[in-house]
């Protein structure tokens, strides 16, 4: 099968990171011939058989390249926003997916777009989450962990982490993953890093964005700064907790990733993620989203061991039980779009 990928941005974290390693691991683990177009070609995997530099600021260019690179594939996938869909569906109508992520907008004019481009089926994080047209078929796929990438460190590794990363061997580690926003929680860290000192206590932000300067300027915070996914793994490890102060979130792959290395999270997140991950099984830590609160829970649950021992099993059972790794994901998309290439 020949699998056609459009997806112009492929850096940073949360669905970008879904939609490239949805990529990169059909390039890499299946015989499947994969045909990617991208302005950010050095991200995808050599394996992948062919890969085209496009532009979207230069339409004409971008509308040739998907004339000429992706009219012969048996299926195409958009993977984020459905304005891309539309560069895809001037020149291409076979087989058509569309969405892994918070990519298929759900306003009216989107939803306008979304039939006029004539999508054949849609990928969602969780059921129920978008108000879109009916589109069949319909597959979830909540996450793509990469459990050979995310996994939980031996006691003797995860030294080994903290030295390489300069963190006191003793401390208890803070850490905070993702976009240095006010939406993401950055604002809340940096308050509570105001708030509250510890000397036994170190808060790790990892990261870039509009509070990027104030981050760097707290003399309270260790800030590191962007960090590629694939080195993520060592500052989870080093960790004690990883803290996701959202305002709201859908499933969080900070929080998989922390707890697929061992390494419980606190969130404070409204939204689809507290059906998904709250009332089911409680694979995370919850707090009140105050400074207050989640220094207070995060120091609460290093305190009891049993009770942080606990978080961390189940959330190794959740990565294991649940469908969100990686494998999990190539298998839920490859049998999309081989219904979609058998009924076309």
């Amino acid at each position: 099968m020949k699998i056609g990928y459009f997806c112009y941005n492929i850096s940073g974290n949360g669905p970008r990171v879904r939609a490239r390693e949805v990529i990169n691991g059909f390039a890499t683990r299946t015989d499947h011939k994969i045909v990617v177009l991208t302005s950010e070609p050095d991200l995808i995997d050599d394996s992948a058989d062919t890969v085209v530099n496009v532009d979207i600021r230069n339409p004409a260019s971008v509308f040739w390249s998907v004339r000429r690179h992706l009219t012969d594939c048996d299926v195409v996938h958009v993977p984020i926003n459905v304005y891309q869909v539309a560069f895809v569906r001037a020149g291409y109508w076979g087989p058509l997916v569309a969405g892994i992520g918070p990519g298929l907008q759900k306003d009216r004019r989107h939803r306008l777009l979304l039939r006029l481009t004539a999508i054949d089926a849609r990928v969602r994080t969780v059921e129920g989450r978008h108000k879109l047209p009916p589109i069949e078929p319909i597959a979830t796929c909540t996450a793509t962990i990469d459990t050979d990438l995310f996994y939980p460190y031996t006691s003797e590794e995860c030294e080994a982490a903290r030295e390489q990363l300069s963190l006191p061997a003793d401390d208890r580690v803070l850490l905070y993953v993702g976009t240095v926003s006010e939406e993401q929680g950055a604002g809340l860290v940096d308050s509570m890093a105001e708030m509250y000192t510890r000397s036994d206590t170190t808060i790790v932000v990892v990261g870039d964005g509009p509070l990027s300067d104030r981050m760097a300027s707290n003399e309270k915070i260790r800030y590191e700064g962007f960090v590629p996914n694939r080195e993520l793994p060592v500052y989870y490890n080093a960790a004690d907790l990883t803290l996701g102060p959202r305002l709201k979130d859908v499933t969080s792959n900070v929080g998989l990733e922390s707890i697929a290395c061992g390494t419980p999270f606190i969130s404070t997140a409204a939204g689809p993620i507290r059906s998904v991950f709250l009332y089911e099984d409680d694979i995370y830590c919850w707090a009140d989203r105050t400074p207050q609160d989640v220094w207070e829970t995060a120091h609460g649950l290093l305190d009891d061991k049993e009770a942080y021992e606990r978080y961390v099993e189940r959330g190794l059972d959740a990565i294991a039980e649940r469908p969100v790794t990686l494998d999990r994901a190539l298998s839920v998309h490859e049998d999309l779009y081989m219904t979609l290439v058998a009924d076309a």
